[in-house]
């Protein structure tokens, strides 16, 4: 019960103080822009922006304002890789309302911060802009000030594309079909000679964006990141990461880290792939893979539900092998079924 009223005391100090400018003492202001973390302009697709802070000094709450153009755009969701609380977004007329705050007796963040990130879908063609409007900021002894900005980003929204992104390494792969219609989704990417390196491994940070970019995910808790490790989390990946975690499809290990730059194995790719989901995990039905006895108990349901709803398969012999690290093509072709599922169940 206390931690509650203490929750809902700092929510009302960060919501209902008056704002009053206060100036702080710092070597230099404090400034806010924004950014994009995907070049998908094409109709019907999305574009995540990031709202980023330089020489922010004790940061433990904000109100993030944003404009922009409701013709060409449609608001989706805010998210805020920062420890703490988030309050739902405030959408109206063209602005969005997002605001945070740390909970406890906690320090607030200082030097360059990345605040938010917020997800638009692209309606129609045409150019588009978003504008952050102004931030209001409040420290850990609850001073309060307003940065306004005039940062903006201008995009021009293009006609859906039928043309497939190709690589110069898949011709002829077992998965190249998949991984060129993934790419051309926008929820993977290759590099910069042109190869997608289909045998290559991926990190559960790298993993957890595909699947972000795939999957339009519900929040179930409203609470950030508490992992241990979060200052070794990149910075790309934090939102994305946030995301997963507050809609229960990414968890810890034992103690309490992420582990960002761990290689994923192909068990913990199925778990997060059939949560992302809602795939029903209560069957007792055998999964036919020859080591079946070899999955371990945490993955068993989601690996059965991923196998019933045909989005994964055995290797060589029918063996699942779910300790192995996934490869890039095994990734791309698991999301891409995801996805298909998932837009499937959505149109009914």
């Amino acid at each position: 019960m206390l931690k509650k009223r203490g929750l809902i005391y700092a929510l009302c100090l960060l919501l209902c103080i008056s704002f009053n400018p206060v100036q702080a003492i710092a070597a230099e202001s404090p400034s806010y822009s924004l950014s994009l973390t995907s070049n998908q302009t094409q109709v019907g697709s999305q574009v995540r922006v990031v709202v980023k802070g330089t020489h922010v000094t004790d940061l433990f709450g904000y109100e993030i304002r944003l404009s922009y153009d409701t013709k060409h755009l449609r608001f989706i969701k805010g998210t805020s890789p920062m420890n703490g609380f988030s309050v739902p977004a405030i959408v109206k007329e063209g602005q969005v309302i997002f605001a945070h705050t740390k909970v406890g007796k906690l320090p607030g963040d200082s030097g360059d911060v990345e605040l938010a990130s917020f997800t638009f879908e692209n309606l129609s063609e045409g150019p588009a802009e978003i504008k952050l409007v102004q931030v209001k900021e409040v420290t850990s002894a609850m001073q309060s000030a307003t940065v306004t900005s005039d940062s903006k980003l201008a995009m021009d929204i293009t006609p859906k594309l039928g043309n497939v992104i190709t690589f110069s390494d898949m011709a002829n792969h077992w998965a190249q079909k998949a991984v060129e219609r993934a790419a051309s989704l926008g929820f993977v990417n290759g590099y910069d000679d042109g190869t997608f390196q289909p045998d290559g491994k991926v990190t559960r940070a790298e993993f957890t964006a595909m699947l972000v970019r795939a999957i339009s995910l519900t929040s179930k808790d409203a609470q950030n990141m508490q992992f241990s490790d979060i200052d070794n989390i990149p910075q790309w990946a934090k939102a994305y990461i946030f995301e997963a975690a507050s809609a229960g499809v990414v968890t810890g290990y034992e103690d309490h880290s992420f582990g960002a730059d761990r290689l994923i194995s192909r068990a913990e790719m199925a778990v997060m792939v059939s949560r992302a989901i809602g795939l029903e995990t209560n069957s007792d039905e055998a999964i036919s893979f020859a080591d079946e006895d070899q999955i371990p108990a945490w993955a068993l349901q989601e690996i059965k539900a991923s196998r019933k709803a045909g989005l994964i398969q055995g290797r060589d012999n029918n063996y699942f092998v779910p300790d192995d690290q996934a490869t890039r093509a095994e990734a791309a072709v698991l999301i891409l079924a995801a996805y298909d599922k998932f837009q499937s169940a959505n149109e009914r």
